[in-house]
């Protein structure tokens, strides 16, 4: 075998390897996005979530919560996003959150009676992780989370409904989500030019 034989296959491994390598870095991940709350709890809470990619693999969130079904109140987060892996469209990712929040108490027959003496649960502080998806679909992505979150109210309270406070209440013990949302690209930051989402195995920012 000669040395051209040899040369000529090698040169075109190595192109093809380089352009691998440029397509590969062609994905960088929106900067900022937006998300809102799934529609279909807007019956008792609705929120909006603030997202800031560091990097392809970590970002931060901040995120501000009302509530007006029975404990009206509010309630802010920051959470930590570890994106773990990619899809065509999809990214797989753990988090963790901390934050606060102040809950009232508005009785309904139903759960309480009439003349249930239950107190504001007031100020709470609340600790949380677990696992979730994002589909990314151009400028817009849906994003679902499972977990499980721990709270414990800030001052002591006496008379409180406190089994449906952590239960179906904004300190419940199970913490899922769905969330719609809306990301900001420039020039510089493009998703694949098919799909519009992450590329396999990216690692490159």
């Amino acid at each position: 075998m000669t040395k051209k034989t040899i040369l000529l296959p090698t040169l075109l491994a190595i192109l093809y390897l380089s352009c691998c390598h440029v397509a590969v870095a062609q994905y960088l991940a929106p900067k900022m996005s937006i998300h809102l709350t799934n529609p279909a709890s807007l019956l008792s809470k609705g929120g909006v979530r603030l997202q800031y990619r560091l990097n392809q693999e970590h970002s931060v969130l901040v995120s501000y919560r009302w509530y007006w079904g029975i404990f009206p109140g509010y309630q802010g987060s920051v959470a930590y996003q570890h994106y773990f892996r990619s899809w065509e469209r999809s990214e797989a990712f753990f988090y963790g959150k901390v934050g606060v929040g102040s809950a009232t108490y508005n009785a309904k027959p139903y759960f309480a009676g009439y003349d249930a003496p239950f107190n504001d649960p007031g100020s709470y502080g609340f600790v949380g992780a677990g696992a979730g998806k994002r589909y990314n679909f151009g400028p817009f992505f849906i994003e679902a989370n499972v977990g499980l979150k721990f709270a414990g109210l800030l001052e002591k309270r006496q008379n409180y409904n406190e089994n449906l406070f952590y239960t179906l209440g904004p300190a419940s013990l199970i913490d899922c989500g769905l969330h719609f949302g809306l990301q900001f690209f420039n020039e510089s930051r493009y998703m694949h030019h098919k799909t519009f989402g992450p590329l396999r195995h990216s690692r490159s920012w």
